[in-house]
């Protein structure tokens, strides 16, 4: 495996975005600029991705934001999209903040138990249903797996209690609990999420069977796809056109702009 890059010179680069009032910065002028502002604050925003999106797609557009926030100290609780796990996300994430940065203020969310050990990972095995299971779930390592996530949300907090973000890949719950029970969990989290101002960033892949409820819970809504000339974003709420988001070939990775689309 390489080596992941030493952080001083990179993270020197980046010049957090302040917050408009009422709102969160995306990490990326133009995308701000698109929106009014940014991400207003309690709210839900919705990225529905086509099967053409990658992982390497969602850091190119996402890693201003969750940096944006890490750099105000702000904090971060995710749910990977199944095609990535706490580890890697860590890798790539360190080459543009400090360890230090990401282990205090990111909680990653694992129902699987695939990278279990490190601060940032949250495993929650014990609230994964599993339809193999011949006993029922021992209540006491259920009250541990409670505890570990109410743990997870004082770290992202801070000793400030500031808000914070939730990002999702909407896709796993779906999966481990069904359509059903998916949709009454983010129904209530969305519901606290907007109580306590903080923002909900939602990924929905295709084949999702809670998709229509979270559409509509939605507060903004986005349409993701890959073309031949790279990540393409359209707004449709509120609408825009599509717009090809490119790498900042001035400021650097992680900055990203927005560059119409001639399609």
């Amino acid at each position: 495996m390489p080596r992941v890059p030493k952080v001083a010179n990179e993270t020197a680069s980046w010049n957090p975005i302040p917050d408009p009032e009422g709102h969160y910065s995306t990490g990326t002028a133009d995308f701000d600029r698109l929106i009014g502002g940014g991400f207003k604050r309690g709210s839900f925003a919705l990225f529905e991705m086509s099967d053409t999106v990658g992982p390497e797609d969602i850091d190119l557009l996402f890693f201003p934001t969750l940096i944006n926030f890490l750099y105000q100290s702000r904090g971060v609780l995710a749910v990977l999209p199944s095609v990535d796990s706490p580890h890697n996300f860590r890798s790539r994430m360190v080459r543009f903040v400090t360890r230090r940065r990401f282990d205090s203020r990111v909680r990653i969310v694992d129902y699987i138990g695939e990278d279990e050990g490190p601060a940032y990972v949250v495993s929650l095995k014990n609230m994964r249903p599993d339809p193999l299971r011949r006993s029922p779930i021992n209540p006491k390592e259920l009250r541990k797996d409670i505890a570990k996530m109410e743990a997870a949300e004082k770290a992202v907090q801070g000793q400030r209690k500031r808000s914070f973000l939730e990002f999702h890949a909407i896709e796993v719950l779906d999966t481990l609990v069904g359509g059903e029970k998916a949709r009454k969990m983010y129904f209530s989290g969305v519901k606290r999420a907007r109580a306590v101002h903080n923002l909900v960033i939602g990924l929905l892949a295709p084949g999702v069977e809670c998709a229509a409820a979270v559409r509509s819970m939605a507060d903004t809504k986005f349409a993701l796809r890959r073309e031949e000339m790279g990540l393409i974003i359209q707004g449709l709420r509120p609408s825009f056109p599509s717009y090809v988001v490119t790498a900042d070939l001035v400021a650097g990775p992680p900055h990203v702009a927005f560059v119409p689309s001639p399609s």
